[in-house]
């Protein structure tokens, strides 16, 4: 345990060093009266500088570059930046919170011919940004009152190329829905592959740590959802879900990056809201991890005041509900210092997973406390924060992932147990599922054999009435889809009646399957044709994309085939079995309907029959 201790005191001290604070030899520029210079020959070419010192000011005056240029202006002051000017005092009175001014900063740059970058934070609560003469960032819309003025909530990072080595920034800032208006973090300049690194590094860091935080949060959640007993692993998913969408409305604000419009007042208090409840689903996931070190008492009374915070924010204007803020802070404060007590605790009686859980929490609570207080430290607070974050998450899941090993192992012994039990049993059910797959099989079997000799005709082995219709049908779909044209013949053997009468009704039925077989060899498989008895001595077959000179082709075959067949019939002119075919042909979509195409071979039919039989008919 000593050994532990000791490791975690190791990771605390390393962090902290991670943030120490600049020395007072690496003395950073700084403006003058709204001057700065850039040129000071100590400066690396791939430093990055804040614009920090005084800015000249001009309270609610919105100025534009040609306004300068004529001298109409009326200077304020000077104003240290970043700052919020309800901080500035004007004729002995502070400034209000809300209203509008003009920011303006000289600077002086050394190689004015390379490209330059700006990286602008987040200002409250709108703005409009000029280098030189060009507007070259706009954020919402800059207004003199709260109807005109149009709060929006992003980063941006500008690019220019100086004209001189003089560069004038004009920058306007109104504010009339957030708590205080101005630029509380600065400016940040540099050359423009400096500052583009710096961004791509920010954007990167801050998107992994976003997919990081999602990804377990949907990975636990799901663990939840089938290991319902334990609620910690739910819990814990849904606080880093929580914290991901939080994560999306601070930094570089993904959230705007995606949706531009997104309003801002809704995600101002989406920022807060969530705050709210990471506190309280930190306390319900300690509450379950640790029932017996946690206090019940105070996770209500963390859930009564989320509750309280969050209509409040949901109901109040920024400007409002940023006052309170201060208390919820302090009650955070509180919050992670009972966690902390939790933890110790819980480590102190060898909880399984609280000594790691500890050094997560321990890393989590130092970082939290850089990036609050990070105008204290370097610009790498960010990063320890980040790594805090990491450290937080995989501490707890493989904090999590230990409970889950050991629900696991006892889970597993169970199941060789229940294994040894029922080996009869599963070899039973073995042979009866055996069983059951080869009567599947032969049910299978029957049922397509079922399904075939429903579509066919039992006596002459074509295709059926039924199937005849189906076909006929969806093959007029197909042809209007296609625009292909469709011909149906219609069949019938000459003087059949006849043919019975002579020769009785078994010859006559031998006659019917003689005549399906020769329709039947006159098809070609490929060309998807469909040969059927369409009724006592009729028969019908169905030509999909064919016209009418391929169909009389066709036509015409199933005719010679028949008379092939040298089938004796004394009582028919031919002296021979034949056949009368009624040929129709459709190749427009008029009259490719069911019933005017069967009455239009039909006719034909007729026209056949009159004309002497044996014999093809088309219109």
């Amino acid at each position: 345990m000593r050994r532990h201790l000791f490791l975690m005191i190791t990771l605390v001290i390393v962090l902290a060093g991670c943030a120490k604070p600049p020395s007072d030899t690496d003395e950073k520029p700084k403006s003058f009266s709204g001057r700065m210079d850039l040129t000071d020959s100590k400066m690396k070419a791939d430093e990055l500088v804040d614009l920090n010192g005084e800015w000249a000011f001009y309270w609610r005056q919105l100025l534009e570059p040609k306004d300068l240029s004529s001298g109409t202006e009326q200077r304020t002051g000077y104003i240290d930046m970043p700052s919020n000017w309800y901080k500035h005092t004007m004729d002995g009175d502070k400034l209000p919170r809300n209203g509008f001014a003009t920011f303006a900063l000289q600077l002086r740059v050394s190689d004015p011919d390379q490209v330059k970058g700006l990286i602008l934070p987040v200002m409250y609560s709108n703005y409009k940004l000029w280098v030189d003469d060009r507007l070259v960032a706009v954020s919402g819309q800059v207004g003199t009152d709260r109807k005109s003025s149009i709060p929006q909530k992003s980063t941006r990072v500008v690019y220019f190329h100086p004209q001189s080595e003089q560069v004038q920034l004009l920058l306007q800032i109104s504010n009339y829905h957030n708590y205080a208006g101005g630029m509380w973090e600065p400016i940040v300049y540099g050359s423009a592959s400096v500052i583009q690194n710096k961004h791509d590094w920010t954007s990167a860091e801050q998107y992994l740590l976003l997919g990081i935080i999602f990804l377990s949060g949907i990975y636990h959640i799901g663990l939840g959802s089938f290991h319902k007993k334990d609620s910690s692993l739910f819990l814990f998913g849904v606080f880093c879900l929580v914290a991901a969408i939080r994560n999306t409305t601070t930094g570089v604000v993904p959230l705007t990056k995606l949706l531009p419009n997104f309003p801002w007042e809704i995600g101002m208090k989406l920022e807060y809201i969530t705050l709210y409840l990471m506190v309280l689903l930190l306390a319900l996931f300690i509450q379950r991890l640790f029932p017996e070190e946690s206090l019940r008492r105070f996770t209500r009374l963390t859930f009564v005041t989320v509750i309280i915070y969050s209509v409040l924010t949901m109901a109040l204007n920024a400007d409002q509900y940023y006052r309170i803020l201060i208390y919820f802070q302090l009650f955070m404060a509180a919050a992670l210092l009972y966690a902390m007590t939790v933890f110790v605790r819980a480590t102190l009686r060898q909880r399984e997973g609280a000594f790691y859980a500890m050094i997560g929490f321990s890393v989590f609570m130092l970082t939290a406390a850089f990036d609050l207080f990070r105008f204290l430290f370097t610009t790498t607070a960010q990063i320890v924060y980040s790594l805090g974050v990491v450290t937080f998450i995989v501490c707890f899941s493989f904090v999590l992932s230990k409970k889950l090993a050991v629900s696991f192992k006892m889970t597993q012994q169970l199941a060789d147990k229940l294994v040894e039990l029922n080996e009869g049993l599963d070899k039973k059910v073995r042979e009866r599922t055996f069983v059951i797959e080869e009567s599947n099989k032969k049910l299978e079997k029957l049922n397509r054999q079922l399904r075939e000799w429903s579509m066919v005709d039992g006596l002459t082995g074509v295709s059926n009435r039924r199937h005849f219709d189906d076909f006929l049908s969806s093959g007029l779909a197909i042809s209007r889809e296609e625009e292909t044209p469709l011909t149906l013949l219609l069949l019938d053997i000459d003087n059949f009646k006849r043919y019975n009468d002579q020769y009785g009704h078994i010859q006559g039925d031998f006659i019917l399957q003689e005549v399906a077989q020769a329709v039947k060899s006159c098809l070609v498989p490929e060309d998807g044709g469909l040969a059927a008895r369409y009724g006592g001595e009729e028969f019908a077959v169905v030509l999909p994309r064919c016209g009418k000179d391929g169909a009389e082709r066709t036509a015409n075959n199933i005719c010679e085939a028949v008379r092939q067949l040298q089938i004796p019939h004394v009582q028919s002119e031919a002296g021979i079995v034949t056949v009368s075919i009624g040929a129709a042909t459709v190749d427009s979509d008029a009259d490719k309907d069911y019933k005017k195409l069967i009455e239009l071979a039909d006719r034909n039919l007729y026209k056949a029959k009159s004309r002497g039989k044996n014999r093809v008919c088309f219109d």
